[in-house]
């Protein structure tokens, strides 16, 4: 009889580090088709974009321009390269240096969401994180796209502010913009899975929130929204810190 307790423990142990695992790999698949699409669509603009340049323009303006679209493509492709071990399955503390990684994701993800206007606005407290690089990633990916994805058409200036602020024991993660913010209610409400706020947000499903706040928690630490209507909207993610290495080998 004394066994039960023990396997019960460690029963619930094992069911919440595959839930954490479970939300990486969701966010993978995920991110792994709409990168597909992506790169497919960017490829194929490239190539008919070539194909009309060699039909309607004279040879000089013609090289000119196709130098300038693989150049662009090349950028593109950079872009979705992978850090050194991204992959969930390598879930192992590294030192990741956070701003190359923060403008790599704003890039493509203003690419995906055709938002080129968008400003980047970074408040640093330290180039470098000591954390888990997959569920970073992903975490950066999903509060980043929200933002851009959100913005107001209306504003002449729009812009996304990422602040990273250290304390002790953890690291402060801060998203904000100036986008159309959500409608009345519950703020938290968009962590639930499924969300969608009709009208203006009917376009997607709010999977992607819902699991980036499982991630964050899993983690050890909150994720909060603040936002009003018209307002922008503002996700602070507090993640706790480790000592790189702890997870050496």
């Amino acid at each position: 009889m004394s066994r039960f307790p023990k396997e019960s423990a460690l029963t619930t142990a094992n069911i919440h580090l595959l839930m954490a695992y479970l939300a990486d790999l969701e966010l993978e698949v995920d991110r792994l088709r709409k990168q597909g699409s992506f790169l497919q669509h960017e490829v194929r603009g490239t190539l008919k974009r070539i194909h009309q340049l060699c039909s309607t323009e004279a040879a000089p303006k013609a090289l000119t321009e196709i130098d300038r679209a693989t150049r662009e493509l090349a950028d593109v492709l950079r872009d979705l390269q992978e850090p050194l071990g991204y992959h969930p399955a390598h879930d192992q503390v590294v030192a990741i240096a956070v701003r190359p990684l923060i403008e790599q994701v704003f890039r493509l993800q203003q690419r995906l969401l055709g938002a080129p206007d968008v400003i980047l606005r970074l408040e640093l407290e330290s180039e470098h994180m000591e954390w888990f690089p997959a569920r970073l990633r992903h975490i950066l990916d999903n509060l980043l796209g929200n933002a851009l994805k959100f913005r107001d058409p209306d504003k002449t200036e729009r812009w996304v502010q990422l602040g990273l602020r250290l304390s002790p024991g953890t690291y402060e993660l801060r998203v904000s913009d100036n986008g159309i913010g959500l409608p009345p209610g519950d703020p938290a409400q968009v962590f639930a899975l499924f969300y969608r706020a009709a009208p203006v947000r009917a376009a997607g499903l709010g999977v992607g929130l819902a699991v980036v706040k499982l991630l964050v928690e899993q983690s050890g630490g909150p994720l909060t929204v603040d936002s009003g209507e018209g307002q922008g909207t503002t996700f602070v993610a507090v993640l706790p810190r480790y000592d790189v290495d702890d997870y050496l080998l």
